[in-house]
């Protein structure tokens, strides 16, 4: 990641935005390369960290893969209203996008990824025990791999409607929003 300059313009800092979520689909050394999702159901809110698989900054969209039974994708049947937390700590950026998420599941979109990953990745979705299921050992867990795509492997896409920047200094603190309509208009906001 580039170097921030703390007086860039909007449309600059939007586009180190981009930037950073791109470089972190690869390098599973970015501080981007995870991030925090935010769920919620039930008047309750739900956190975990996922890996980031890709994205496109045309279309305003974040990815990620997940387990069909994974609490997760229980609570976005219930409310697709999420909120995605990146944050570099070498870089003082923290990055929130609020968005809309899709599952996808045993359709054309799943087929072309899952074609193109490792086996040892597709390995994760052949899981004996679902998550979140209680067990009395761990080492009851094992994986088999099927000569087939998983039925239970799953692509998140988060769909963005706004973003918000927010780098961190000892000289003060920037902060931005991005709200995502058919353009993107950036706002100055008090940190």
């Amino acid at each position: 990641m580039t170097k921030i300059n703390v007086d860039s313009n909007l449309d600059d800092i939007y586009s180190n935005i981009w930037r950073c979520i791109s470089g972190g689909i690869k390098n599973r050394h970015s501080d981007f390369h995870t991030f925090s999702l935010a769920t919620s159901t039930n008047n309750m809110v739900n956190n975990r960290t996922v890996v980031l698989r890709g994205c496109d900054p045309e279309k305003g969209k974040i990815v990620f893969h997940t387990h069909l039974s994974s609490l997760k994708i229980e609570e976005i049947r219930d409310n697709d209203n999420v909120e995605c937390l990146f944050y570099s700590r070498k870089n003082k950026i923290q990055i929130r996008l609020k968005g809309k998420a899709a599952i996808h599941n045993n359709d054309e979109l799943c087929n072309n990824k899952w074609n193109k990953m490792s086996r040892q990745s597709q390995l994760c979705y052949f899981q004996n025990i679902e998550p979140g299921n209680k067990i009395d050992d761990p080492k009851k867990i094992h994986q088999v791999h099927g000569n087939h795509i998983s039925e239970h492997f799953t692509i998140v896409e988060v769909t963005i409607t706004k973003t918000e920047w927010l780098y961190l200094s000892h000289d003060g603190h920037r902060r931005a929003e991005f709200k995502h309509n058919n353009v993107n208009t950036g706002q100055w906001l008090a940190p």
